[in-house]
């Protein structure tokens, strides 16, 4: 069992008192009166069987325990404000909550959120990944985000990106295997499949003997992978267009091939009109395509 506390307003009136090196002082602090603060003081004393203050004519100083005693104090009181105003403080600004899949969040929506930000100073965001879709809770989501072919039931589902894939391959990749000219080139190379995923690479190659090197069940992890050694991966382009720009994988071919899966805005049928600060994040996501342009070869509609 946890050791008894000592009691709080006498925690309290202690550390005020040292703070500001008199029970007259504290008093005024705490909107109390300065026999009130004395007194609470006194139980706390009585508590810990030591005296914290020397009582002078007119103030107060610590003893040596008194001394030892306050910075504990100080930083548990601290602690305390921080943790309830954080959890319990009235919001100051608005908040978006916005939830998706963790590949959307990590991959599109992380690398550009200062924009949105830049655009919104006012609007504090607030993301809520999940691997895989669950059910909408009316109230609790601004914003929700989730990859499929639209039928969700019970939600009304608005398109917001159609989704291209391509193929990305390790920056060794071509110095091991050699230059991939053609999808068939891929056939007998180590490949990462995404479990759960539209998976591409059963329409373009036929299964081989071995198999992909390795099943994931997200497309971040996926490209991780990727990025780390010399397999390729099918992903989605608007997923793989930072690490691309970036060098930290290869596009192992100048086309893209088209996705049954696309990412759609889902709504209750019993929710209000989305807030302004929630058209405000949509109005944002369908500009970040000509602000974040597809790769060379990346869409096959441009």
């Amino acid at each position: 069992m946890r050791d008894p506390l000592p009691p709080l307003p006498g925690v309290q009136a202690f550390e005020a008192a040292a703070r500001l090196g008199s029970f007259a002082a504290a008093a005024a602090e705490l909107h109390l009166s300065p026999a009130a603060v004395s007194q609470r003081v006194r139980s706390l004393e009585t508590h810990l069987g030591v005296p914290l203050f020397e009582r002078l004519a007119r103030s107060v100083a610590l003893t040596e325990l008194g001394r030892a005693y306050l910075p504990a104090v100080r930083e548990s009181l601290d602690d305390l404000a921080a943790a309830t105003g954080g959890l319990f403080a009235p919001a100051r600004r608005e908040q978006l909550t916005v939830r998706t899949q963790v590949s959307y969040a990590t991959t599109w929506l992380a690398p550009h959120l200062h924009l949105f930000r830049a655009e919104h100073p006012e609007i504090d965001l607030r993301v809520v990944s999940a691997v895989w879709s669950e059910a909408l809770v009316p109230g609790e989501v601004d914003v929700d985000i989730h990859q499929g072919r639209g039928a969700w039931a019970g939600v009304h589902a608005e398109l917001l990106h159609h989704d291209d894939a391509v193929v990305v391959v390790g920056l060794r990749h071509v110095d091991r295997f050699g230059p991939v000219r053609d999808v068939a080139d891929l056939a007998d190379r180590p490949r990462i499949r995404v479990l759960g995923f539209d998976d591409v690479w059963q329409r373009l190659l036929p299964p081989t003997p071995g198999g992909p090197t390795a099943t994931v069940d997200t497309t971040v992890t996926a490209l991780e992978l990727v990025a780390a050694g010399d397999a390729s991966a099918v992903l989605p382009e608007r997923f793989v267009r930072s690490a691309v720009r970036e060098g930290r994988v290869g596009l192992a071919l100048p086309r893209s091939f088209p996705m049954r899966q696309a990412h759609y805005l889902l709504r209750s049928h019993d929710d209000p009109t989305p807030s302004p600060r929630a058209r405000a994040f949509v109005a944002w996501l369908a500009r970040l395509d000509e602000q974040v342009p597809a790769l060379p070869g990346g869409d096959r509609r441009r």
